[in-house]
């Protein structure tokens, strides 16, 4: 297991079990290949599946409770949980009760998925496994030496929707009603897409690039985040922030409040706050994934030479709380308030229930402060269109 994953401080502090399973990835859990069945593309989500089983049949073992679990997970991992969420049916018995999403949900895309069966054919191609059966010689070929090719030609295997592990239409789904009743909490970071954009120094050709193909966006876009006002300071920052915002934040924000909007219980918070620790270079800031250590409460396994600043340390027990506080009883929630207690910002009100955690304005903060949704999310309605044309949903 990876150090920030340690889930030593959920046991030791908070009284919950943490497990961590390993699931198929890539063309292993992912393949695309035209020779299996439609329901045989998801292996990696058969393999979460099978580990919640495994759960639910050897859990008293360690001292838990079957009927008990919370599912959580971050980026690819949130994709996982939103894919459980929305293909277990209203009427259904799933083998969790509570769901936390870091980073990341299928529900609401400002792009579709790129087919990967041409990724599958470049492989086949470069293992020359051009006979009869692609499948057959490609699982004779060693396992190295496919990662070796899948990392040269930067090869990219997605899920396919199978109806079984994953829907079609899962914003459709959950705003259908027909999904199981599962309280969520779900957030990102505020400055998810550092990490992503890093050597990017072109507003107007990014914006151009990534949405041109909607006459006039490019332009409301770029014209929305001046250079030199609220800390975007270069072409990098900008970038980096639309990058965050669609990407990341303004799609949570629909996950939430969607989920919300049907009468599912729902939480959403914005994790704010920068340590050195936590830094591999000083200019990510908040960047995708960095809210890791704090949940865990790991930041002392993933960098023991630089100690945590007080912040860090409240914050970060802080959050270890929370996510527990949830897991233990997720229709209580995680210490602040749900969203649609009295409306929403994208539900047409302005009631505070945004959670951030770390800093609001000029104050660091160790805890939550609850702030109105539109204090953070007043961009998003810019990306309606996008999110519109993917899921196939009217956004109000």
């Amino acid at each position: 297991m990876q150090p920030a994953y340690d889930g030593s401080m959920f046991a030791a502090y908070q009284d919950v079990i943490l497990v961590a399973p390993n699931y198929r990835t890539n063309v292993f859990g992912f393949p695309n290949s035209p020779e299996l069945p439609q329901t045989g593309q998801n292996l990696g989500f058969l393999d979460q599946r099978f580990a919640l089983d495994w759960v639910q049949r050897n859990i008293h073992a360690f001292g838990g409770d079957p009927t008990k679990v919370t599912i959580f997970g971050e980026s690819a991992g949130a994709f996982s949980v939103d894919a459980l969420l929305t293909s277990f049916p209203k009427n259904s018995t799933p083998p969790f009760r509570g769901a936390i999403l870091e980073s990341g949900q299928i529900s609401y895309r400002a792009a579709p998925e790129a087919p990967s069966t041409p990724s599958w054919d470049t492989l086949a191609a470069m293992l020359n496994c051009t006979g009869t059966s692609n499948l057959t010689c490609i699982r004779a070929a060693p396992a190295t030496t496919i990662k070796n090719i899948i990392e040269m030609q930067e090869l990219v295997f997605n899920p396919v929707a199978d109806n079984v592990t994953l829907v079609s239409n899962p914003a459709q789904m959950r705003l259908s009603g027909n999904i199981v009743n599962i309280p969520v909490l779900s957030g990102t970071n505020a400055q998810e897409g550092r990490v992503f954009e890093v050597g990017q120094t072109n507003v107007t050709q990014y914006v151009q690039t990534t949405f041109g193909a909607i006459p006039g966006l490019p332009e409301q876009i770029e014209a929305a985040y001046p250079i030199g006002q609220n800390g975007l300071n270069s072409d990098y920052d900008v970038i980096s922030q639309i990058f965050t915002e669609v990407e990341f934040q303004c799609s949570d924000a629909l996950f939430a409040n969607a989920t919300a909007s049907v009468g599912i219980p729902s939480w959403r918070y914005y994790y704010n706050a920068s340590f050195p620790d936590a830094q591999p270079y000083n200019f990510l800031g908040v960047y995708h994934s960095s809210e890791i250590p704090q949940v865990f409460g790991s930041y002392l396994l993933t960098n023991p030479i630089l100690g945590p600043t007080v912040q860090e340390y409240a914050l970060s027990s802080f959050m270890n709380g929370a996510w527990a506080k949830f897991a233990k009883d997720p229709v209580g929630g995680p210490g602040w308030n749900a969203i649609g207690t009295g409306g929403s910002f994208w539900l047409g009100a302005s009631d505070q229930d945004l959670g951030v955690l770390g800093n609001q304005g000029n104050t660091n903060g160790s805890g939550v402060t609850v702030i109105q949704e539109s204090t953070v999310d007043y961009r998003c309605d810019l990306y309606k269109p996008l999110y519109e044309a993917v899921s196939g949903v009217q956004i109000s």
